[in-house]
């Protein structure tokens, strides 16, 4: 006779209760687990570097270190809104402040005729009065010249390793007639940069590297705006442009005379761990993944955190606030800060 026990249909009353009881210590401990993690804050492993509104306690040095067509302005003082203090330091920064580069030859008396830097009051992304740097490049050349710009840079040495990974983001807004300003049919009068770095230590020189990562605005031939992200070899090293990668995103519309958080994220690798992110409004513009590194895997020297540089018409503008540097994702891995919950805390 076989000894498999074969179930009737009916458990015994001892079962039963005994079954009864397993379930609901389970449940309890669900809803328990649950809780906790309802209660519980959220947490990633990226930390604040920077911070700054351009509040009150920041201001603007005069424009000095002229030499011919450059120069340099520093931004200093403490931001009373954020507790962080100008010049930048995250990453090592030795220089942060606006690179001035003219059309022509400038000096203390006509820099204000070529270019124009300035913190003021106006209304914010949230309809509350902020304050902004505003840069200005009034003469650059015709159409199609790119041969001026005031940069907001983070400037470091090339010998004290690279910036292996990194989060920046910022209120950006674009003034009204933009879009005029550019040409689709131009010949090189069709883009406009938002974004970039560049590598350098060749030649143990800050200013001569092996790769660049930039994000431009583009005007098409019909007319329309969109994002474009590239990585390339142009880092003013010697030798001719090589593209690593190209890619356009005409679907997240590049928004005009209103604010839009810009996001932007990197990690360097000659892997396919190697990672470039942006995005726009919570609206990712590009994400790609790969090797990252150039033929002599230099490290981050320049990074070019907003530009009014552009192959378009003049006067060339920039408008910005809050300002924020991570080292990694604020909000989780690849998920934009636009309109998270958990932003402000992490902010404070």
């Amino acid at each position: 006779m076989s000894t498999d026990r074969v179930f009737t249909g009916k458990w015994s009353t001892s079962t039963q209760l005994s079954r009864n009881r397993s379930c609901r210590r389970r449940v309890i401990l669900v809803l328990i687990l649950g809780m906790i993690g309802s209660t519980a804050p959220l947490s990633h492993a990226a930390d604040l570097l920077f911070k700054s509104n351009f509040g009150p306690g920041v201001s603007l040095s005069p424009v000095h270190r002229f030499k011919h067509n450059y120069a340099w302005q520093d931004i200093t003082g403490t931001d009373q809104e954020t507790g962080y203090t100008w010049p930048i330091k995250a990453f090592g920064a030795k220089h942060s402040g606006i690179h001035l580069w003219a059309y022509q030859p400038i000096n203390a008396a006509n820099v204000n005729d070529h270019i124009e830097n300035v913190i003021r009051p106006v209304i914010g992304p949230t309809g509350k009065t902020v304050n902004e740097l505003f840069q200005k490049v009034k003469i650059k050349g015709p159409i199609g010249e790119a041969k001026a710009l005031a940069s907001l840079q983070v400037i470091r040495d090339w010998d004290i390793g690279d910036i292996n990974e990194a989060y920046i983001t910022y209120w950006y807004k674009y003034e009204p007639d933009f879009p005029t300003k550019l040409d689709g049919m131009a010949s090189g009068g069709h883009w406009r940069s938002q974004f970039g770095w560049k590598t350098g230590g060749y030649n143990k020189l800050v200013g001569e590297g092996d790769y660049r990562f930039f994000i431009s605005v583009i005007k098409g031939k019909d007319g329309r705006l969109f994002w474009r992200a590239a990585g390339d070899n142009v880092a003013n090293g010697p030798w001719k442009r090589v593209i690593y990668w190209n890619e356009d995103n005409q679907a997240i519309p590049v928004p005009v005379d209103k604010w839009f958080k810009f996001e932007v994220y990197w990690k360097r690798s000659g892997g396919s761990d190697g990672r470039f992110w942006a995005a726009v409004d919570g609206n990712v513009i590009t994400d790609r993944r790969g090797s990252n590194m150039g033929a002599f895997n230099l490290p981050v020297t320049r990074i070019t955190i907003n530009t009014p540089y552009s192959g378009g018409k003049a006067p060339v503008e920039s408008h910005s606030t809050g300002l924020e540097i991570w080292d990694g994702f604020p909000c989780g891995d690849g998920i934009p800060c636009f309109g998270h919950p958990d932003t402000a805390r992490h902010n404070k």
